[in-house]
Parts: C-alpha cells; sequence; structure tokens
C-alpha cells in the first residue's frame, strides 16, 4: 500500500468515526421543518425557495430529496459525501501541489471537517451547506488535474470543474474561497512564465492568460449572480434580511470581532468547560487521535524558512477577514449560544488548520517534525472532535425531546384550538437546552394531528407580539409562513421533564443503548422523558392580533 493511499485511508476512516453519530441522528432541526417532509404525507410549500429567498439550487436538492420519500437520509448522504469528498480532495489537492507533505494534509483536512465553531453538521437542510463546501474542494481537485492534462480530457475536466463550482455557490459564500483558488491558479500561470518579462509585464501576461485561458471560471461567479438577480431575486422579508451595505470601518472591527469570539474564543471556552463537566468524550477523542498520530508520519524536512512558517499565518489572517466580510456587509453575526446561528461559521476551520500549520512549522525549529505534528495537531484534533461529539450529544438529545413531544401529542385527541404556546420546562433542566424554533413547534403539531392551519412557539423564545408579527409575516410576498395561521383558538402545552429526563450525555448514552443494543424500548424509553399537558384558553402574555377599525370590503 502506497504511504499516500494509507494516508487518505486514515482520514476517511477517522472522519466517519468523528461524524458516526450523524448517521443516528434522524431529526429535523430548526427551518429544516419548512422545506423537508419527515412523512409522505407532511404538508410543506417550498416554492418561498423560489419566489422569495433567491436558492434556486437548495430548491432543486430539497424537491429531490422530498421526491424520493427518505429526505433525512438524502440529506445525511449529501453531508457525508461533502465531509467525505471534500476532505479527500483538500488532501490531494495540497499534496499534489507539493503544498504539504502527507502528515499536514491529512491534518489540516481533519482540522477542517471536524471544525466544532459550526455546530449545525447534524442540520438536514443545512447538508446542502456541507455538500456545497465540499464541491469546492473538488472541484479544486478538479482544475489541479485539467491544468496539467491535455485534448478531449482536459476539455472534460474543465467542464466538470465548471458545473462543480457553480453548484458550490448555494453557499454563497463560498465564493469567497473560490476567489482564493482564482488566485492560485493565476500563482501557477504567473510561475510558469518568462522570468525575463519583468515582473509587471509577467503579472499582467498572467492576469491575461488566465482571463483568456480560463474564462468559463472567470465568468462563472458573474453568470450564477446575474441568473439569481435575473430570475431568482429576492424579495419581501428576504430581500430586508440580506441588507447589502458598505460597513463603516466600526461596523467591520465589531463584526470581526464577533466572528473571533464564536469561531475560536468561545469554542475554546466550551471545550474546556465540556471536559471538565464530561471528560470521556475527549479521553475516547484522544485515543481517537493517538491512534491517528501512530499512522501518520511527516515525510518530509522541517519547514525552517521563515516564509513556510509566516505564509500559511499570514493566509489564516486574510481569510478570516474575508471569509466574514460577506456576512458583515450583509448586516449577519454568527452566535455560539444558539446552534443554529453557527451557520455562519461553516468555513472558519480553514482559517484556524492554516494557523495550526504554522505553530507545527514553527515547533519544529526546536523539536523533530514527529513530536511537533503530534504536539499542535494532536491537542488541536482532541479538542476538535471532542467538541463535535459534545455538539452532537446535544443535538441527538433535542432530536429525542422533539420526539417524545410528538409521540405524546399524536397519543391524544387534537383539543379545540390551531394556536399553542409550548411552556418548555427543559429549558430550567440543568443541561444545554435551546428552546425550540416556532418552525420546529408547528411541524410537530403538523406531524401529530396532520396538516391543519397550526402555528406554535415556544414561549420563552418568543416576544408578546409574536402573533401580530406572525400575521404580518404570512401575508407578505415570498413568505415560507404561507400556511401558517395566527389567528385560531389558543392553548398551552406544558412540556416538563419526566422521570426518564437526565442530562443530555446520559440521556443519549442510554437512547444508544435502547437502540443499538436492544437494553430497552425505545417508545417506552421516550414515553418517560416527559410529561404533557395541555390548558385551553387564551395565552398569557401573548398580545392578540389588532383587528381592522374598518370592515373590509
Amino acid at each position: 500500500m502506497s504511504p499516500l493511499l494509507r494516508a487518505i485511508i486514515v482520514l476517511l476512516v477517522v472522519l466517519l468515526a468523528a461524524h458516526a453519530p450523524m448517521l443516528l441522528n434522524d431529526g429535523l432541526f430548526m427551518d429544516d421543518w419548512l422545506v423537508l417532509k419527515p412523512r409522505p404525507d407532511y404538508f410543506i410549500d417550498i416554492d418561498f425557495l423560489l419566489n422569495g429567498a433567491g436558492h434556486p439550487i437548495f430548491y432543486s436538492y430539497d424537491t429531490f430529496a422530498n421526491w424520493t420519500g427518505a429526505p433525512i437520509a438524502v440529506m445525511v448522504s449529501l453531508a457525508v459525501a461533502g465531509i467525505v469528498l471534500g476532505a479527500i480532495s483538500f488532501a490531494l489537492t495540497a499534496t499534489r501541489l507539493g503544498l504539504l507533505d502527507r502528515a499536514e494534509a491529512v491534518g489540516l483536512a481533519l482540522i477542517v471537517w471536524t471544525y466544532p465553531g459550526y455546530q449545525l453538521w447534524a442540520g438536514k437542510a443545512n447538508a446542502v451547506y456541507v455538500f456545497s463546501f465540499g464541491l469546492l474542494f473538488i472541484g479544486a481537485w478538479l482544475l489541479t488535474l485539467a491544468f496539467a492534462a491535455s485534448g478531449l480530457q482536459r476539455v472534460l475536466l474543465r467542464v466538470a470543474c465548471a458545473l462543480v463550482f457553480l453548484l458550490s455557490f448555494a453557499l454563497n459564500s463560498t465564493i469567497v474561497l473560490y476567489a482564493f483558488v482564482m488566485l492560485g491558479l493565476f500563482v501557477a500561470i504567473w510561475r510558469g512564465g518568462d522570468a525575463s518579462d519583468g515582473f509587471v509585464r509577467r503579472t499582467w501576461l498572467a492576469s491575461w492568460r488566465c482571463a483568456l485561458g480560463y474564462p468559463e471560471l472567470v465568468l462563472l461567479p458573474l453568470i450564477y449572480w446575474g441568473s439569481l438577480n435575473i430570475w431568482f431575486k429576492r424579495i419581501g422579508v428576504y430581500a430586508q434580511h440580506y441588507d447589502a451595505h458598505f460597513p463603516t470601518l466600526r461596523e467591520l472591527a465589531g463584526g470581526w470581532q464577533a466572528f473571533f469570539a464564536a469561531a475560536y474564543r468561545d469554542v475554546l471556552a466550551h471545550a474546556v468547560r465540556a471536559a471538565i463537566t464530561v471528560p470521556t468524550i475527549f479521553i475516547l477523542a484522544a485515543v481517537l487521535v493517538g491512534i491517528v498520530l501512530l499512522l501518520l508520519r511527516s515525510d518530509t524536512k522541517p519547514t525552517t524558512s521563515r516564509l513556510g512558517i509566516l505564509a500559511p499565518l499570514a493566509l489564516a489572517a486574510i481569510l478570516f477577514l474575508a471569509l466574514s466580510s460577506p456576512y458583515l456587509i450583509a448586516g449577519l453575526r454568527p452566535s455560539s449560544t444558539h446552534f443554529y446561528e453557527s451557520r455562519h461559521l461553516l468555513m472558519f476551520g480553514v482559517p484556524s488548520a492554516l494557523a495550526l500549520l504554522a505553530f507545527k512549522r514553527q515547533a519544529e525549529r526546536w523539536t523533530a517534525p514527529g513530536v511537533a505534528f503530534a504536539v499542535v495537531f494532536g491537542a488541536g484534533l482532541i479538542l476538535s472532535i471532542g467538541m463535535l461529539w459534545s455538539d452532537y450529544v446535544f443535538m441527538q438529545a433535542r432530536t429525542l425531546k422533539q420526539e417524545a413531544l410528538e409521540r405524546n401529542l399524536a397519543g391524544r385527541v387534537q383539543p379545540a384550538a390551531t394556536v399553542y404556546a409550548l411552556d418548555d420546562g427543559f429549558f430550567d433542566y440543568p443541561s444545554r437546552h435551546v428552546p425550540f424554533g416556532l418552525a420546529e413547534v408547528t411541524g410537530m403539531l403538523r406531524l401529530a394531528w396532520g396538516n391543519q392551519p397550526f402555528f406554535g412557539f415556544a414561549l420563552r423564545a418568543e416576544r408578546p407580539d409574536i402573533l401580530r408579527r406572525m400575521d404580518e409575516a404570512r401575508k407578505a410576498p415570498g413568505s415560507a409562513f404561507h400556511h401558517f395561521d395566527p389567528t385560531g383558538p389558543q392553548a398551552t402545552i406544558s412540556f416538563q421533564p419526566g422521570p426518564g429526563a437526565a442530562p443530555n450525555q446520559t440521556l443519549v448514552r442510554k437512547y444508544y443503548a435502547c437502540r443499538l443494543l436492544a437494553r430497552c424500548d425505545v417508545a417506552e424509553f421516550l414515553a418517560q422523558l416527559a410529561q404533557v399537558t395541555i390548558k385551553l384558553g387564551p395565552i398569557a402574555g401573548v398580545l392578540p392580533i389588532e383587528k381592522d377599525a374598518a370592515p373590509s370590503r
């Protein structure tokens, strides 16, 4: 077995082990309930993706997934494919270009594709994000092959490359990384030029050859954005949500600070708390990483040049600023406290991986390459995989709580109400919990009692004017909430921890024992998880919808 093949196998096995909990999580989260059908008779209206949000590629993926009748399995498959193929393509591209040795390539790929700042790895609709991210690196690998190919093979590789890059734009911010790929193409053409031309002429000629030699790649982002703005223009609340503007220097500084805190500082702080609370997860991560370190060894001489150390560190800083800029221009910021708001952080594992590479190369000045790799990347991978598993535990526990509520509701006769407030007692339980979103509560009601004009929300997660705001939102053009009706009779659902409730890690461990080892009945396990009661009548603390002063004609 060749050393490169062995390295790829190690990468594949570790990625599958790190993301194994994704395969067991069949739950929907937040906006997943608006675009995916957990059951064939579950009603959704995803036209808003085309006629409001301007996401035709998302629409195509979601439509196909629902058409198969197994959308959750399809989306999990997309996410796994994006993780595995993206990481392998990253490693192959880096080693083929001679930028990294095999151990460095695998180490960076593992850091990027286990990055825990992005907590939505188990999200189903957001699997398109993960797949798009992977497609970008697949496109880079195809471009690397096309650059050295000729004839028909070169033509086919370039067509495939353009198509893959186009599909990767489903996650709009990948265009930033695409710009860096194109910069790499320019550098390759520049290095192949005639040194006697001088720097200025050589640079101009390289730019000209890049534009003329690869016009499809140069025009691709323009074609994509032009198509969106002509045929799939954002309207209504989505036009307001993506209110592009030129941020001030103060906004940029505050935004970059928020991204740094959510992407790195908070991840470290959460890792320390998680390691103290649940050390078992990090011990298992250390065992897995130890196996990786035994199988991977640096196969190049130590990088002692100052450029080899400073270049990845500088690139990490530049990428961090560049990757966050599109969100800051749109007025968006991430949050580490709500898992859904981490969706802006998927690609921020790339800067952290490059920073670790710089630290590892600096450490090689003081010790052997193998020791430097083990210390720097070993510590980084233990933290990354440990936190990744911790987040998977949280998401699995969230799925179990949703399923417990839905099963309890399905087992009783529907009350005479269509608007429900959820009084979520797990919010006070001594284990991490985030209140359910309105799409989740409404989705559970529809799943339990059928396709009626339900509207549900978590009482503590919304403001008192939630009904009024939803009434306005459902009437807006391009709205995702046309099938929500906040005007019907009201009731309050009390959802309190039951005798089977436990901290997230204990709850998930018991669930895995039930599901995988058949140590208990899953239905009985869920029935013990929560106690549910329903009280009919106006919802306390929520403002009624205002009636028109004059009758409508």
